[in-house]
């Protein structure tokens, strides 16, 4: 008996998970909200889109969806359409398997490989190759990127059943509702807060913390921010600017840029993750960045520590990018670093720490990084956020904060007004509050 996402498998006998069978029959018992929301789906004509946070199993709920199509249509030809390969490899070929599915029942199509099979795997990318009318099932797993003129038309194909997959279906250019409107406007939804309360995700701790510019760097972020306002002003307005090609644009492109940089990099933040880690030493901890050079910095930070780590970002090729996470699975190392690469895509193992050392206020993003630390344990999970005070990095946290503090089991607020030595960092001996 295995659990993972939400789902008791049980093959019936006592062999390995890794063994391949001919005749792959396993026993799946579902949490209420997959009930509900297969439930829905033939309820609503057979087309929905499913808005599930992330870390709760909405791919496997797909996959106990596709066994009752099945069984009303066993003919049905299913087509699961990704956007990464790393989600068609790492996720939906392994748990077809462990959910009950056949090899010999799975295609893939993509590269080279170009093979139809009652369940055909593909990607975006290549979803122009594949002979979509000859299926009866499609899957848009992440459906908020289907949202394109290219893509758009795949969706609104005449397919018997259509099932869409999102943590956050909402996009900041309203395309969601296109999207929804192809689907009849039938969305099941099921929230960190429902999850949180039914037990499926992991209760956390969140600690909010502010660090303090030295004079020097507010003088900086002053003369950037000035500069970007008077481009702004010379341009007419920001939303005037962003739609020209004219080269006023891009100077404000660069300026902002600059000015993440000068965030991003500022010395005391690479010491409170650093003091973290120390803290956390025997958890397994991922830390979000926002630039490359900023997760090759903190590396290097935590490497003269003796912590051990390694970087995830998009400098690294995909392969390069597979090792470190198997390696990490099986605790070769115990701190990720990482950018937005890793927000959706990657099927992480179970997390105990979060450090959001910089990001965006989308709640996209901030839905998909709190389910990569709120996968079910024993023990509760840690989220934290740095950021420097009295800049537009504390308007994004102060929007993630919102959702944080609604949710989390304990809450803590820290200001750092200089650099963090070892030891200065106590934050596990302050008072709690909530």
């Amino acid at each position: 008996m295995t659990e993972d996402f939400g789902l008791k498998i049980d093959d019936g006998s006592s062999m390995l998970p890794k063994f391949v069978v001919d005749t792959n029959r396993k026993y799946v018992e579902l949490y209420n909200w997959q009930r509900e929301a297969i439930d829905f789906f033939f309820k609503h004509n057979c087309k929905t889109i499913f808005e599930v946070t992330t870390g709760a199993g909405k791919s496997l709920m797909a996959i106990e969806l596709l066994k009752e199509i099945w069984k009303k249509d066993p003919d049905c030809r299913v087509l699961i359409v990704v956007p990464k390969n790393v989600i068609l490899e790492t996720t939906w070929y392994k748990e077809l398997y462990d959910c009950g599915v056949s090899l010999r029942d799975i295609g893939v199509y993509y590269g080279r490989i170009k093979e139809y099979a009652k369940v055909t795997l593909t990607n975006m990318q290549n979803i122009d190759n594949v002979a979509t009318e000859i299926f009866d099932c499609v899957i848009f797993d992440e459906i908020h990127n289907y949202g394109t003129k290219r893509l758009l038309p795949y969706v609104d194909g005449d397919y018997k059943y259509k099932i869409g997959l999102s943590a956050t279906l909402e996009r900041s250019d309203a395309k969601h509702w296109a999207i929804m409107e192809l689907f009849d406007y039938n969305v099941f939804k099921y929230t960190p807060e429902e999850a949180l309360a039914d037990g499926i995700l992991n209760v956390f701790n969140f600690c909010d913390m502010r660090v303090v510019f030295d004079s020097e760097t507010r003088d900086e972020y002053e003369k950037i921010t000035q500069e970007i306002n008077t481009l702004i002003q010379a341009g007419g307005g920001f939303r005037k600017v962003m739609m020209s090609t004219s080269g006023l644009k891009y100077r404000m492109l660069s300026a902002m840029t600059k000015r993440k940089k000068l965030m991003n990099n500022y010395k005391t933040k690479f010491s409170i993750v650093r003091e973290l880690c120390r803290h956390h030493r025997d958890d397994k901890i991922i830390v979000f960045n926002q630039f490359n050079a900023q997760t090759n910095k903190s590396y290097w930070q935590l490497l003269d520590s003796g912590v051990r780590a390694k970087v995830i970002h998009s400098g690294l090729s995909a392969d390069k990018r597979d090792q470190i996470l198997i390696d990490y699975r099986r605790d070769v190392f115990s701190v990720l670093l990482t950018t937005k690469i890793l927000d959706e895509g990657y099927n992480l193992p179970k997390l105990d720490v979060a450090i959001i050392a910089a990001g965006d206020s989308t709640a996209k993003q901030t839905i998909q990084r709190l389910g990569r630390v709120l996968r079910k344990k024993q023990t509760p999970s840690y989220l934290y956020q740095i950021y420097c005070e009295d800049t537009v990095e504390q308007e994004y946290a102060t929007k993630r904060a919102k959702l944080f503090k609604l949710l989390c089991n304990d809450y803590e607020e820290h200001r750092f007004v200089r650099d963090v030595d070892e030891g200065d960092l106590r934050i596990w001996k302050q008072k709690t509050r909530k």
